[in-house]
């Protein structure tokens, strides 16, 4: 009986290993984009973060204007206002942000986002186009306004544009 065993190749141990091998193999594809989908997903999710950020302090820096104008922007959010040439008729206020979106005014780190304020007004009708704008190399996360269109040409730096408008009524 022996011989017989013997002579068709053995106790059958060559069979499982490859059966084991291929198991084995099945199991690290299947974990490899487990860890590709968590990696995806926590991408996502700091995108997002960075977006509702910035949309958040875009609209508090279209409040601040709306109220209190373009001393507002630089009294309580520390804007400076930068002299553009060919820029008639309008003005341009920029923000150092931190990672939170916070200003931080002169302080420049690595990791310093940048907020445009620029106002133009016509007539009793001023409008206000605030940009968001992520650092070099940061994730490329673009929106445009409420409807979130992508922007052209923004090079992935560009997070937010919002676009605000006020009405001056004269007071009696």
């Amino acid at each position: 009986m022996k011989r017989m065993v013997e002579s068709k190749g053995g106790s059958g141990s060559g069979l499982f290993l490859m059966e084991m091998i291929v198991v084995v193999f099945f199991f690290v594809v299947c974990a490899s984009q487990c860890i590709l989908a968590f990696a995806t997903s926590e991408k996502m999710s700091r995108q997002g973060r960075d977006l509702n950020q910035a949309v958040t302090m875009a609209e508090s820096i279209a409040e601040v204007w709306k109220a209190e104008g373009a001393d507002g922007l630089i009294k309580r959010l520390g804007f400076v206002h930068e002299d553009k040439p060919g820029s008639e008729g309008q003005q341009v206020y920029l923000a150092k942000l931190d990672k939170k979106w916070q200003p931080v005014g002169e302080n420049t780190g690595e990791d310093v986002r940048m907020a445009h304020v620029e106002i133009r007004e016509e007539g009793k009708i001023s409008e206000a186009v605030i940009i968001m704008e992520n650092p070099a190399g940061s994730a490329e996360i673009v929106y445009r306004g409420e409807a979130a269109e992508l922007l052209p040409d923004s090079g992935g730096r560009v997070v937010f544009l919002l676009t605000a408008k006020k009405y001056e009524r004269h007071q009696k």
